[in-house]
């Protein structure tokens, strides 16, 4: 299961690489716990700008590089229906800081086997952690079946950075660009305010003045627009959600683009 899923991961901590798995995968095996996973699906990996070639030479020749162009093309080979998130195209400004890999051999996906589930992921997306701003030194390591203790980011960081870049890419106005990286950026933080806070989602606050202290004391350092996007996860106000109107600026993107909800979607 995870042995497999996270095989990339694995042969860069061998490699002394330092990175952090990122993305699905991190709501997957450690914020959520492990769900069901699928190859279309990228594993995403963040890690140095200077360290993204070296990473690839060690997942070569098993996997092997994409350019832009193979990406596009791979994309319009998505069957009707599939909900497919681009996320390279977040950053596509900065063709330095991301490399996406695919599997050299795929898998038979039409094998009644389900251990194809499991198998290497088809794609590997790695990415400049200075994208997202992310320390590598705040990591968890965290031991799955079958595994070397794995790098994941802290569920704090997460809450504290993500808020930042939401705030930043709703202020840019409405692009493919902006929308992608506001999905990656809502997903992992849905993901972690759950894994946090999970009891405390669960109860219903007058005013915000009740959210816990420690909620409070984490996101002190956003200013009062990013918070929105923390406030939005909890029962605040008579009807259940936050009573300002300014919440709707964290929603506003909702609903645009029908075939890649902003609400992160359990497998």
């Amino acid at each position: 299961m995870a042995y497999r899923r996270l095989q990339p991961s694995i042969l860069l901590l061998r490699a002394a690489i330092p990175h952090v798995i990122w993305g699905q995968d991190a709501g997957d095996f450690y914020f959520d716990g492990p769900f069901e996973c699928y190859d279309e699906l990228d594993l995403q990996i963040l890690l140095p700008p200077s360290k993204i070639q070296e990473a690839a030479n060690v997942l070569a020749p098993s996997y092997i590089a994409m350019t832009c162009k193979e990406i596009d093309d791979d994309r319009m080979t998505v069957p009707k229906g599939y909900s497919h998130l681009d996320y390279t195209i977040a950053f596509r400004d900065r063709p330095n800081d991301f490399a996406r890999l695919k599997l050299s051999t795929q898998p038979d996906t039409d094998s009644d086997d389900d251990s194809d589930t499991y198998s290497d992921p088809s794609y590997v997306l790695l990415i400049s952690n200075t994208v997202f701003d992310y320390p590598l030194h705040d990591i968890v390591q965290v031991p799955l079946p079958h595994c070397p203790e794995l790098p994941f980011p802290s569920a704090p960081a997460i809450i504290q950075l993500m808020p930042v870049h939401i705030r930043k890419w709703m202020s840019a106005g409405y692009s493919r660009q902006s929308l992608e990286f506001i999905l990656a950026c809502k997903a992992i933080l849905e993901s972690a305010i759950h894994f946090h806070f999970g009891k405390e989602l669960d109860e219903h606050y007058d005013n915000r003045d009740q959210l816990p202290t420690s909620l409070k004391e984490m996101i002190s350092g956003l200013d009062e627009r990013e918070r929105l996007y923390v406030y939005g996860h909890f029962l605040i106000g008579e009807a259940g959600g936050s009573s300002d109107d300014s919440d709707s600026d964290a929603d506003s993107l909702d609903g645009c683009e029908p075939e890649t909800p902003l609400h992160r979607t359990r497998l």
